[in-house]
């Protein structure tokens, strides 16, 4: 008996870990708030007291769960419309650049990008486009200089100009 073979994959595999966890892929489950109060039948077939304000989780037009206010973000993820999922590969990439544990929350990463992309002289913020910010870091670059240096020697321009010019 030979052993079967797989069809040759259109696409190269990724090279992986050989243990890693995974999730299934389901159908995302939407969170209703109750406007009133009444009984819920789950999916298993058990029925619930629910009240306003409650929450019916629901997969496929099933419901799935029912919690309440207070349990809905510690049982539950909530997901913005227009949010990114970040795999532990792409999280462990960022690290390197942001620090490590800066990819735990959405907040805390936001800090990390904007703590690197800020250029501050004093108390004035200096709000670059990322276009700009990699024109600046071209440009240091082509000269033979670091981006703090390129931006140091526009602050020396600016001191020239208001202090050693009349």
């Amino acid at each position: 008996m030979t052993a079967p073979t797989r069809p040759p994959a259109q696409e190269e595999a990724p090279i992986l870990p050989s243990k890693l966890s995974v999730r299934e892929r389901l159908a995302s489950l939407i969170a209703v708030r109750l406007a009133s109060s009444q009984v819920v039948t789950l999916a298993d077939g058990r029925t619930r007291a629910a009240v306003e304000g409650d929450w019916l989780i629901t997969r496929d037009r099933q419901v799935v769960d029912l919690v309440g206010p207070a349990q809905l973000t510690t049982r539950y993820e909530v997901v913005s419309a227009g949010g990114v999922a970040l795999s532990q590969t792409v999280c462990e990439r960022l690290e390197a650049t942001t620090g490590i544990g800066s990819t735990r929350t959405p907040d805390l990463l936001v800090q990390a990008v904007e703590r690197l992309a800020r250029i501050t002289i004093g108390e004035i913020h200096i709000d670059f486009t990322p276009g700009q910010l990699e024109e600046i870091a071209f440009r240091a670059k082509k000269r033979g200089q670091t981006v703090a240096q390129a931006l140091q020697a526009v602050i020396d321009r600016i001191r020239e100009e208001l202090f050693w010019r009349s």
